[in-house]
């Protein structure tokens, strides 16, 4: 990691109540579908001037409900996130960038139905704070910009003009606000 801001050494995990994980996808051409998943997790870590970040979601716990066919088509079928094979999404970093204006630059793998792929995500780190209870926080809220094809989600359907159901790049947006374990 290169970094040039005060880091407070340490092990973080993730405020589940005050962190989110989104994606969204072109529909139609005419508007975006997203949808989060309730059950995230991340740790990161800080030590000696390095980080490393690793992150999980249960495909399950999808936002999707209704109709129910399309979050069974969605959520557990082969097109796209296959969860009775696959059931989590993870992420690993293989390289964090912080600088000392707060930006944040982040790569690494994400495996989506047991494939993985290089991600980069860019966005703002929060230095470490101290809360009103005495805990650490951190913050990183990343974007990236993926082609769900590779990971094998090839599902598609034309439309009467010639244009896509269904865009091909999916952007992923995490909110993240993490706390040092004591």
């Amino acid at each position: 990691m290169t970094t040039a801001v005060e880091t407070a050494d340490g092990i973080y995990e993730l405020d589940r109540a005050h962190s989110t994980v989104q994606f969204a996808v072109r529909h139609v051409g005419v508007s975006s579908f997203r949808a989060s998943f309730g059950e995230i997790d991340a740790r990161l870590v800080l030590e000696n001037g390095s980080a490393e970040l690793e992150a999980s979601a249960v495909v399950e716990s999808v936002s999707i409900a209704d109709p129910p066919e399309f979050r069974e088509h969605v959520v557990r079928g082969d097109d796209f996130f296959a969860a009775g094979e696959h059931p989590l999404l993870t992420f690993r970093s293989t390289r964090i960038e912080l600088d000392d204006e707060g930006r944040a630059t982040v790569s690494g793998a994400l495996v989506v139905r047991g494939v993985s792929a290089p991600v980069g995500a860019s966005g703002t780190f929060s230095a470490p704070t101290e809360d009103a209870f005495g805990g650490i926080r951190v913050g990183l809220e990343l974007e990236a910009t993926i082609d769900r094809r590779a990971w094998g989600m090839n599902w598609q359907l034309p439309l009467p003009n010639g244009g896509d159901t269904l865009g091909w790049e999916v952007a992923i947006t995490a909110h993240l606000e993490l706390v040092r374990t004591p």
